[in-house]
């Protein structure tokens, strides 16, 4: 995976020559993480279909932008497999196609999330999956709305996993806010530890 330079945001040319030299050097399909909101790369599903043709087989998606991802989906999927990587819309994302979503929520709820691609992708069971989704949302929403690494690694000490912490300067959640993460998982059926 492969993420623009995060210091000064790159133009489209100088992006594109980049990651020609990596694929050509890796001999690897490179997965692009769009992410304008950390890279200040903002590209148009056009433009990010074309990075096909400079080694760029896959796409992670944490544009929020539903529509210009619908446009990738519907209008450029033969040029590029874009995948989700904006929690809250993973819903969305795979009802309209996606093949996949790329998100920290997994770590916390692998058996719902699951169950949400087997039914929503597979079966195509709006009904249940509205049902499971109802009980995933509230945890990306909650991840979403604070350092989410700090979020994602806390919800998996509060299961019983250990995860070593953060790199300083960032900790886990302390105090309500690890108490409302605890409330949200175990509302979604998740059994924590204390």
């Amino acid at each position: 995976m492969v993420v623009p330079s995060f210091y000064d945001p790159v133009i489209i040319h100088q992006l594109r020559e980049l990651l020609s030299e990596i694929s050509s050097a890796s001999k690897l399909p490179i997965m692009y993480y769009n992410i304008p909101s950390g890279s200040g790369v903002s590209l148009s599903p056009v433009e990010l279909a074309s990075l096909c043709e400079v080694g760029v087989h896959y796409l992670k998606d944490t544009s929020g932008d539903a529509p210009a991802f619908t446009e990738l989906l519907l209008s450029h999927s033969h040029r590029i497999t874009a995948f989700n990587g904006w929690d809250t819309l993973t819903f969305f994302a795979l009802a309209a196609g996606a093949k996949g979503s790329v998100w920290g929520t997994t770590n916390l709820t692998p058996g719902l999330t699951t169950q949400l691609w087997e039914t929503l992708s597979v079966k195509g069971d709006l009904q249940e999956s509205r049902r499971l989704w109802m009980k995933i949302w509230p945890i990306c929403k909650f991840l979403e709305g604070r350092n989410y690494a700090s979020g994602v690694k806390t919800g998996m000490e509060l299961l019983g996993r250990e995860t070593g912490g953060l790199r300083k300067p960032f900790q886990l959640l302390e105090g309500e806010e690890r108490e409302e993460l605890r409330g949200v998982l175990e509302a979604a059926g998740l059994e924590t530890v204390q």
